[in-house]
């Protein structure tokens, strides 16, 4: 095809790139029109222009997926592939009056964060009647969206994942395999090349003895777990520092958590700006990640990206990556022990041990490239619109 490609990102939260989830199309969109092609974007403020901030607002307001639904149907014709976020579109074709190529994209399966919702709710003691109202009101919201979601795998003709599990589930249990392909989520060079230019020296590393953690603060991401986690390498390692990043949650929420009051050897930053992590990264020895489910964490990729060796459970997702390192870095899910043991065997490291692995999580980084995600991406999309115009010729 000589003429370039007329693409629509459809998403169902802000076009921000400090956001894990709209930060992937934003990204690619970016890598797209750098190899020439057209790309628009219709997001949650697209949809609500004058939404305020409320809960209620959110759960009585139209789905966006009716939003979505009245734009494609009155732009279609102005696109030849729309990459929408899972749910976003549980429309077939024919109801859009959409004749390109319509693809379902994961950035972290719904079925599988839905499995984790519900065992976390099983654990859950005797709720205050706010919580359990907010709650009902949660399950309800749940109740009327769930559908939506594995409709809209239905009804795309691809289904774009981002790591093999998701694919494995896709093919096993939904039996939507023909139509499932993996692209894992990557860097620009811009960003790479930040982060391995703020990498400090190994001696400075080893000596700093900082543990770094990026992430909302939540059970997902293993807050009831890090207390003991901290307790544990710090007998080891009496003179370790943590650093939490990103908690968005206040710092006095987080030390609640942790059962610890202020202390100079913790570290935590609710909220940064995307471009300041090199920065806040380039003394950290090393990285843990206690996450019970993820689709392709930016926050391992890119502590791998500044030379940072990381522990993480071995959940869909860090495994993609972490994998490419030593098995021992994947520790089973909530074996908060091992886990521990394997962060101070990390922090005991000798300075050339430390750097041929700080070296060689540089290098697995360096295979997740937007450039080459973007080019694949596309040669894929073209491939499957290409031989789908064929059939129906």
């Amino acid at each position: 095809m000589n003429q370039p490609l007329r693409i629509l990102m459809l998403l169902h939260m802000p076009w921000e790139r400090n956001l894990g989830g709209s930060r992937v199309q934003l990204e690619l969109a970016e890598d797209f029109r750098k190899l020439g092609h057209d790309v628009e974007k219709f997001d949650y403020y697209d949809a609500f222009p004058k939404h305020t901030s409320s809960r209620l607002r959110e759960l009585f307001c139209p789905s966006f997926s009716v939003k979505a639904k009245a734009f494609v149907q009155a732009n279609a014709h102005r696109f030849d592939i729309i990459d929408a976020h899972q749910g976003n579109l549980p429309f077939s074709k024919q109801e859009l009056g959409f004749k390109g190529l319509l693809v379902a994209r994961s950035v972290g399966l719904y079925a599988f964060y839905d499995e984790f919702a519900k065992q976390q709710n099983a654990r859950k003691p005797p709720e205050k009647i706010k919580t359990r109202l907010g709650n009902l009101l949660r399950s309800w919201q749940h109740r009327r969206e769930y559908p939506l979601y594995s409709r809209s795998l239905q009804t795309s003709d691809l289904i774009n994942v981002p790591n093999h599990d998701e694919l494995a589930y896709i093919r096993d249990i939904i039996g939507l395999g023909n139509k499932c392909v993996v692209f894992p989520f990557g860097l620009s060079q811009q960003r790479q090349k930040a982060f391995t230019e703020a990498i400090q020296p190994v001696e400075v590393r080893l000596a700093n003895k900082q543990v770094v953690f990026i992430g909302t603060w939540g059970p997902r991401k293993g807050s009831r777990d890090w207390g003991e986690i901290v307790m544990r390498v710090k007998k080891q390692v009496p003179e370790v520092r943590f650093l939490f990043l990103g908690t968005s949650f206040s710092v006095q929420k987080v030390l609640e958590d942790l059962n610890l009051l202020a202390c100079d050897w913790i570290e935590i930053i609710p909220s940064y700006d995307s471009d300041e992590l090199p920065r806040l990264l380039s003394g950290a020895t090393i990285g843990a990640f206690p996450s019970y489910i993820e689709g392709f964490p930016f926050a391992v990729l890119e502590k791998l990206a500044c030379g940072i060796p990381t522990v993480a459970y071995d959940v869909p997702g860090p495994r993609e990556m972490l994998r490419h390192l030593d098995s021992s870095f994947m520790v089973p899910v909530g074996d908060i022990e091992l886990f521990s043991k394997q962060l101070v065997n990390l922090l005991r490291l000798e300075t050339r041990s430390y750097s041929q692995l700080s070296q060689r999580c540089v290098e697995v980084a360096l295979n997740y490239s937007w450039n080459k995600i973007a080019k694949h991406t596309l040669d894929f999309y073209l491939s499957t619109l290409t031989n789908k115009t064929k059939l129906k010729c």
